[in-house]
């Protein structure tokens, strides 16, 4: 059985360890106030930053991390921070707010702990002061996460970032800042870069990239850099003053993925939304012909200006899977350098993309030769309406990843977005929702879920066939015991952090419920499926042409089961075998998964498959959706477990003892036999052919050492040429007066002949410490080999403190 939160369960358990360490470096901001070193009880935005610069404690910060190797980290409270002037940073450091999280409940697209919610944080620049330079000194790179930067203001570069260094924002939105050249982001200098996941960016003004400008030489050559944009949503940016809204230059790789640039506005005679030309309007663009753009998975639309794409043959673009399209009056995709129709060479791969291929207003502007190649591929947009397209604008909401965002029409058409068939659209939609690829092998009438064109994914409840074999439920059960066990102690911990406890108890009751029901389970060899893993739900569509995903779950789904038999999938995907009624397939609705068991103790031969088929069922579906998949499985003998064993043997005795190692070994890995038709008492180990148990075959035996037992015979399968030992054992120390402790090793084999893991067997002699272990020797003893035994006992603890 798999857990499908078990990445975000671990994720979680290490950050709240994490934050319980006893060593912790983080300097926490504790006022809102912007003081400068002038109140030691308080530790301010400005003076973390001085402090992290540093790596002293300065005002009422802490000094974080005492090695300038080692990057400080910043944890802000809620609220909103005022500066009153920027912030200089000299060191590398990560500034966070606080996690934009709700542990109480689930998260409305992903179904899992802990809710996303609105940005907490905000650091404001009043409209009076940049927010952050970082081009005076160091040029450090910088990291902030989950916060909001709002109302910088610079009269020459950067508006709220004035970056010479590598900046990395996550969940980072940038809003109302303004500057002369790179409204929001400003990127100075060659050691500059820029990786953005996810975020708003609205209502930024410049008149050169009223989103992002950088440098376009620095020491006499092009300034080569990378740029990353993700999952971020860019509104309401620029004016009618404003020539650019992302202004590329120098020699840049640019990659823009699953990002929503809509409703932004440069000059309607000159002005560009993207700029990646070597020549504009203004004059020369300063683009390097290395320079590089990846346009993936991106809905660019309803933005006012000359051009929503400015190229021309400097540098490599491609562009796949993006809406680029419904941009007024002027061009979606226009050729800088004159007219486009006869050019030959532009070095612009266009696929699976939503255009206007139409002369006229909003038209990408093309080569004759590349509309004519790209015509197959092109989903052509002219003389569709946009509402037949797309919804209305989403406002940032958590269906939408608190971003602004549209979601693609699905109108079974040709020319809307959804399902074009292609596999090429970015992993994830900018939601962070898979794209699941999926083939159903069952349903009639079902197609593959392939990508939409755009930054978003509809989402089409698709169930996907599912590959799996059963597991030890010895193992199952330990594994729920140690996450039983890990929850429990955090949520005894007094240290842990209040906000978790609510998540951590309903884990705590979910492996509490599993470890009841697997313990109890009554089938041999079960395989368990969770039907909701790795398949893709539905989703509503709201009025406003929003969406609500319904969720894989019992509370939204029905789900029904039917055992196929033995074979294989043809070569339309579809099942071909033989019917097999010991093959039984169940949905176990108090574990809630799919329970997959036979009736005999038959292994899949190699070669062979055994199927089941399931079906998931939206509830109050109206028309009914539904969609099947098969269970593709193999049962397989699970090797018994042999564990260590201890013993005294008493000194001045017999020296010997008899055991029974079965007492250590199990088989219960395969389950319950009570429940097979042909074999309800079928026995744990292997018996010889006379059905006397055989089961034990001696490993590491040392010399001083022999073992007797009630029978003796040939081991099971490939094992044959060893000697295998039923009934009790009597394990005799050869020399009567030997005091010292031995072990030697065993393995057990079940019924079907499959041996165990190597266990250990250790003699302890009652006159010799635990630690004394001797693995050869023997012989008489004579008065002068007690010297003997005593030198090498000696020589054997030297060695032994030695060694350790």
């Amino acid at each position: 059985m798999k857990n499908y939160k078990k990445g975000l369960l671990t994720l979680t358990i290490l950050s709240a360890m994490s934050l319980m360490a006893a060593d912790d470096k983080t300097i926490y901001v504790n006022t809102f106030d912007d003081e400068d070193g002038e109140n030691t009880s308080k530790c301010s935005l400005r003076e973390a930053v001085t402090a992290a610069s540093l790596h002293k404690a300065y005002g009422g910060c802490s000094a974080g991390q005492a090695y300038a190797t080692v990057t400080n980290v910043i944890q802000l409270e809620g609220g909103e921070y005022k500066l009153n002037k920027e912030l200089q940073p000299n060191s590398s450091m990560v500034i966070q707010g606080k996690s934009p999280t709700d542990y109480s409940r689930t998260d409305v697209l992903t179904n899992a702990y802990p809710a996303i919610v609105e940005l907490k944080t905000t650091i404001s620049g009043q409209g009076k002061v940049r927010i952050i330079n970082t081009t005076n000194l160091n040029k450090p790179s910088i990291t902030l996460n989950n916060i909001v930067l709002k109302e910088g203001f610079s009269s020459t570069m950067g508006g709220a970032l004035y970056m010479g260094g590598g900046t990395t924002l996550n969940n980072v939105s940038i809003l109302n800042s303004k500057a002369q050249v790179g409204g929001a982001i400003y990127l100075n200098d060659v050691n500059s870069s820029l990786t953005i996941a996810r975020g708003n960016y609205q209502s930024n003004d410049a008149v050169q990239g009223s989103v992002l400008a950088m440098t376009c030489n620095d020491n006499l050559i092009y300034t080569a850099r990378t740029i990353t944009i993700s999952a971020a949503s860019f509104l309401n940016n620029g004016s009618s003053n404003s020539v650019s809204t992302f202004g590329f230059c120098g020699q840049p790789t640019v990659n823009l993925t699953a990002n929503t640039i809509t409703k932004n506005i440069a000059n309607s005679n000159s002005g560009s939304i993207l700029q990646f030309s070597s020549i504009t309007p203004q004059g020369k663009g300063y683009l390097s012909a290395s320079s590089s753009l990846v346009l993936l998975s991106n809905t660019i639309v309803k933005n006012t200006a000359w051009s929503a794409f400015l190229y021309d043959s400097f540098g490599v673009k491609a562009l796949s899977n993006n809406i680029l399209a419904y941009n007024g009056a002027g061009k979606s995709c226009r050729y800088a350098d004159g007219d486009v129709t006869e050019v030959k060479t532009t070095n612009l791969g266009l696929n699976n993309n939503a255009l206007i291929l139409a002369v006229g207003d909003d038209q990408c502007d093309l080569p004759a030769e590349t509309v004519k190649a790209i015509k197959e591929s092109t989903i052509d947009l002219s003389g569709i309406d946009f509402t037949t397209v797309l919804s209305t604008l989403q406002e940032p909401s958590e269906y939408t990843a608190f971003m602004s965002m549209y979601f693609p029409i699905d109108n079974a058409t040709k020319t809307d977005l959804v399902d074009i068939g292609s596999l090429g659209c970015s992993i994830q939609d900018q939601r962070g929702i898979a794209r699941v690829s999926s083939t159903n092998s069952t349903g009639e009438g079902e197609s593959s879920n392939t990508c939409d064109v755009g930054a978003t994914e509809v989402l089409r409840l698709t169930a996907g066939n599912v590959g799996t074999l059963n597991q030890s439920k010895i193992t199952l059960l330990n594994s729920y015991q140690r996450e039983y066990d890990t929850f429990k102690a955090l949520i005894d911990n007094p240290q842990t952090n209040p906000e978790f406890l609510a998540y951590y108890k309903l884990q705590l009751a979910l492996y509490d419920n599993w470890k009841t029901i697997i313990k109890d389970e009554p089938h041999y060899r079960t395989i368990f499926v969770d039907p909701f893993v790795s398949n893709t739900p539905d989703e509503h569509v709201l009025p406003n042409g929003g969406r609500e995903i319904k969720h894989l779950n019992v509370d939204n789904y029905d789900v029904t089961v039917k055992a196929l038999g033995v074979g294989k999938l043809n070569s339309q995907n579809q099942f071909e075998g033989n019917l097999d009624d010991h093959l039984k397939c169940e949905w176990n609705p108090s574990l809630k998964q799919i329970v997959m068991y036979r009736l005999d103790d038959r292994i899949t031969p190699s070669g062979d498959t055994e199927f089941c088929s399931y079906t998931l069922t939206l509830k109050n579906s109206n028309p009914i959706k539904a969609s099947s998949a098969y269970i593709l499985s193999n049962f397989a003998n699970i090797a018994p477990i042999a564990t260590d064993a201890s013993y005294t043997i008493q000194h001045g005795g017999s020296q010997s003892v008899d055991i029974n190692l079965l007492d250590y070994a199990n088989d219960d890995g395969d389950g319950s036999t009570l429940e097979l038709v042909n074999n309800p008492n079928k026995s744990k180990v292997y018996l010889n052919e006379k059905g006397e148990e055989l089961a034990i075959r001696i490993g590491k035996l040392p010399d001083p050492i022999s073992i007797t037992a009630e029978r003796t015979g040939p081991c099971p399968g490939s094992d044959l040429k060893s000697t295998c030992y039923g009934g009790k054992l009597h394990i005799q120390i050869k020399n009567t007066l030997d005091p010292f402790n031995y072990k030697f090793t065993y393995f057990v084999y079940d019924a079907n002949g499959l041996v165990s893991n190597e266990a250990t067997v250790y003699l302890n002699n009652s006159e010799m410490k635990p630690d004394g272990v001797r693995k050869s020797g023997g012989g008489s003893m004579g008065w002068l080999s007690l010297f003997g035994i005593a030198g090498l006992f000696g020589y054997r603890k030297y060695q032994s403190q030695k060694s350790a």
